[in-house]
Formats: C-alpha cells, sequence, structure tokens
C-alpha cells in the first residue's frame, strides 16, 4: 500500500518546494476558487477580504467608477483595463492576484486571459464591487488611488515566521499598512461575517475571539447550561447549533496541519477505515473524503475527531483537557465537534473548517478596540495576525461582547428546547461575560506567557497603540 502523503506536504504543479504556510495558502486559493459557466476563476467577496498582504486587488474600472458611490476597495492598486495585461502579465505567474471591477464582468475577462498565459493564482472577485458593499464590507472614495496609478504595492509576506517579542512599532508599522485591513460593517456581522480564532497562525484578515464561533457557541452553551441547571444532550446541541446557523450564518472552526496529520495517521492504522481509505492519498483527497465520507464509517471517523490530539485548536482543545479551568462539560465539547462534523457532512455549506500552519510563533496579543464602541453602526478592522515577519494573537473584545448580547437574545427564544425563567437574559450574559473573561485568560495564559499584550485602537483621525502589560503565566 502506498504511504499516503502528510496534509501538510503538498505538491501543486510548476510549484515545487515551498514553506508549509505558502503551500496551505495555495491551497486554500484553490479549494475556494469557483469558475463561472464560461470557466472565469472567481473568489467570493468574503475569501477576498481575508487576504490582507498575501494577494495584488487590482481595479480595473475608470477614475470616475473609483471615486464615485461604489468607491473602491482599500488597499487595492488602479490599474486602467487597457494596461492591465501587460502590467499584471510581467508578474511571476505564482503572484496572486485579485481582479475587480464593478459587477465583475471586466475582471473576469482579464483573470481568464491571464490564467490561459500561465498565471496560476488568478481570479476576479465574484460580483465585483457591487458585491463587496452587499455583504458589507466598507470602500474607500479617496482621489489618492488615481495619483498612484499602475503602482503595485510589494506583496511579499514572510511564509516562514521568526519567534521573536513583537514591539509597539511593529504593530504600529503593521496597522499602518493598508494592504493588512479590511473593514466590515459589525450589523453584516450577525449575518454573514465569521469570528476566527484568537490564533496568530493565520494568514487573512480575521476578528479574533478564542475558538472562533465554535469556541463561542461552546461558551454560550456552557454558560446556558449554568443558568438552567441542565446538560444539554446531542439532539439539544444539534438543534441549536442548526438554529444558530439559520439565525447568525457562517460557523467557523480551525484545525492545523500538525492535529490533521495525527488524526490522518490514526485513522490510517484503524483497521475497520482500511476500505473507506484504500484510494486516499493526497492532501486534496483527504480534504474530498473528510467533506463527505462513507456513511459506513461516519461515526468512526466522528470517535477519532473529538481525541483532543487531533484537535488543532489549541483553545478547544484545553478546554476539553481543562474542564474544570473553563467552566465547561468535556463531553459539550465533543457534541459540538461532532454536530459540527455531522451537520457539514449533510450539506450544511455554513459550517467551515480551516486548516492552519503548524507551529506557533507568536510575539505579542493585540486586542483591537474602537474609540465609539462597537455597534450595530461600526465598521470594524479585519486585521492579519502575521506581522513584521513573526505573529500575534489577536482579539476583538469589543466585537466580542457585542456578538454575545446577540447570542443570549437568540438562546432566550429557544424555549422549546431549554426552559429559562423570565428576565434570565441578563444572568446569562453575566455568565456568558464572566466565563469568557476566564477562558481567554486561560488560553493566552497556557499559549502566551510572558508576551507582551497592546492595545490598537481606530478613531476617526488616527490609531494608537498602547503597551497594556504582559500576559501572566498559568497556575501551577
Amino acid at each position: 500500500m502506498s504511504t499516503p502523503t502528510p496534509l501538510h506536504d503538498v505538491r501543486i504543479p510548476e510549484i515545487g518546494s515551498v514553506p508549509q504556510a505558502l503551500r496551505m495558502f495555495r491551497v486554500n486559493w484553490i479549494a475556494s476558487e469557483l469558475r463561472s459557466p464560461s470557466g472565469i476563476p472567481l473568489h467570493t467577496p468574503d475569501y477576498v477580504s481575508r487576504l490582507g498582504r498575501v494577494a495584488h486587488l487590482v481595479d480595473v474600472r475608470t477614475p470616475e467608477e473609483l471615486t464615485g458611490p461604489l468607491g473602491y476597495i482599500p488597499g487595492s492598486v488602479w490599474v486602467p483595463r487597457e494596461e492591465a495585461l501587460e502590467r499584471i502579465g510581467a508578474l511571476d505567474v505564482h503572484t496572486p492576484v485579485v481582479m475587480v471591477s464593478r459587477g465583475g464582468e471586466r475582471a473576469g475577462e482579464l483573470a481568464k486571459a491571464l490564467e490561459s498565459r500561465g498565471h496560476r493564482f488568478v481570479a476576479a472577485l465574484m460580483g465585483g464591487v457591487v458585491a463587496w458593499r452587499q455583504v458589507g464590507f466598507s470602500t474607500s472614495r479617496d482621489p489618492d488611488i488615481l495619483a498612484r496609478r499602475a503602482e503595485l504595492l510589494e506583496v511579499d509576506p514572510v511564509w516562514v515566521p521568526s519567534k521573536r517579542v513583537l514591539t509597539r512599532e511593529d504593530i504600529a508599522e503593521h496597522v499602518g499598512d493598508p494592504c493588512s485591513l479590511r473593514w466590515i460593517k459589525l450589523a453584516s456581522m450577525l449575518v454573514t461575517g465569521r469570528l476566527s480564532c484568537v490564533d496568530g497562525r493565520d494568514d487573512s484578515g480575521i476578528i479574533g475571539t478564542p475558538g472562533g464561533d465554535a469556541g463561542e457557541f461552546v461558551l454560550a452553551l456552557a454558560a446556558l447550561e449554568r443558568v438552567a441547571g441542565v446538560a444539554l444532550d446531542d439532539a439539544t446541541v444539534r438543534a441549536l447549533m442548526l438554529r444558530r446557523i439559520d439565525a447568525f450564518g457562517r460557523f467557523y472552526l480551525h484545525t492545523d496541519v500538525n492535529a490533521s496529520n495525527t488524526f490522518i495517521r490514526a485513522m490510517r492504522a484503524d483497521r475497520r477505515l482500511d476500505d473507506a481509505l484504500a484510494h486516499v492519498f493526497q492532501p486534496l483527497e483527504w480534504r474530498r473524503f473528510l467533506q463527505s465520507p462513507p456513511e459506513a464509517v461516519r461515526d468512526i471517523v466522528l470517535e477519532h475527531i473529538v481525541v483532543p490530539a487531533h484537535m488543532g485548536c489549541g483553545h478547544l482543545r484545553l478546554s476539553l483537557l481543562h474542564a474544570d479551568a473553563y467552566g465547561v462539560r468535556p463531553e459539550l465539547v465533543r457534541s459540538m465537534y461532532r454536530n459540527f462534523l455531522s451537520l457539514r457532512w449533510q450539506g450544511v455549506e455554513e459550517n467551515e473548517i480551516a486548516v492552519l500552519p503548524g507551529g506557533h510563533a507568536e510575539g505579542a496579543v493585540v486586542r483591537v478596540f474602537l474609540e465609539d464602541g462597537a455597534d450595530a453602526f461600526s465598521n470594524v478592522p479585519l486585521m492579519s495576525p502575521m506581522a513584521a515577519g513573526s505573529q500575534m494573537f489577536l482579539c476583538h473584545p469589543q466585537v466580542s461582547r457585542f456578538l454575545r448580547e446577540q447570542m443570549v437574545r437568540f438562546l432566550t427564544r429557544q424555549r422549546d428546547l431549554v426552559a429559562l425563567p423570565k428576565g434570565a437574559g441578563e444572568a446569562l450574559l453575566a455568565e456568558v461575560e464572566r466565563l469568557g473573561d476566564a477562558q481567554l485568560g486561560q488560553t493566552l495564559s497556557a499559549l502566551a506567557p510572558g508576551l507582551p499584550i497592546f492595545d490598537v485602537t481606530f478613531g476617526d483621525e488616527a490609531v494608537t497603540v498602547t503597551a497594556a502589560g504582559s500576559v501572566p503565566a498559568a497556575s501551577a
């Protein structure tokens, strides 16, 4: 029998040997790419919003369109349509490029032409700037973009981060880079956005909270159990997850290549899976298998997925291993995982799994604040946690609190599933906040002891970066 290729050992034709993080970016690009009926490569606004500094955003519209009502995506560069093939064609064929136009038609034609010339990582923004704004992402009308005609911004991310402590100057430089930020209306987060983990290994722009959507869901259910005095069974967790997806949309959970490879090795060693895995070897084959395993072996896969060593999210793994400190029943964490995957296998596409590169190299903890606070009308920055050749743990406390308030309102209306006394919403929110603070402290103390903490505050006129102490070590 052939030896399976580890998930991180990706080989894409004509790319050769590249760093693990870059391999994962390229695999994710290919996995996320859509095709129009005419063969145009496309990426969704959500995917493009999270690209940060790793790709060129090239807007090919007219000057009047760029500074008109629709505006343009911050961090993009203007290259007139008639110059685009020459300008972009001069880039290395492996350079990631997203072409942008009003509705996607002009950008799509150019992306297809560039692809025919050998450019491997080129796509058009699906639906163009119109779709970008409809989702809730912000644009700029600053005419300064016209003065930088065809000036392609440097896109050279460091794919092998160094483990070093970041300084205030490092953070200030990072948040001052227009390619490092995208903006989304907080109200849009309720139905189209996603919460990512605080994990610093993500190469995309994120809004961070411990464990992302999955961590917030487990947190809310743990608080609900405490206030209601019940232990939620698997069926109730499943029903609440489905209703949560109906109400809020996307549900993010991440793993990493190290945990994935351990998971794969364990399944390969399980003789019950021999027949199902007989033709599964390459990374994309494993992705397809895990997207929809044969029904006869799904329970076996679920057995493996809830093993702590197979969980690439440090926050969720720690909450399972140290349940008392996190205030969570271990079975609640396992139930979330099982229901997440089983619903995904049944076609719930909102359940999204992100696979991050292997080792941690975070050099700071960054907390993102808005000067005027967070409400439904706020624009919130999606920021990349990769900076200055290093990584940072990244969290948005105000955004988390706003969304937790909405989650509490949602849970108090599920009276047919969990009976709560009248007026229990206030007690539930207080318990969510108490547990949330405790869990964040536990996770950072375990993963980031001694690292400096910086508060980044976005105001109307300026962005300020202030030192806010350091992360205490976990208590013995």
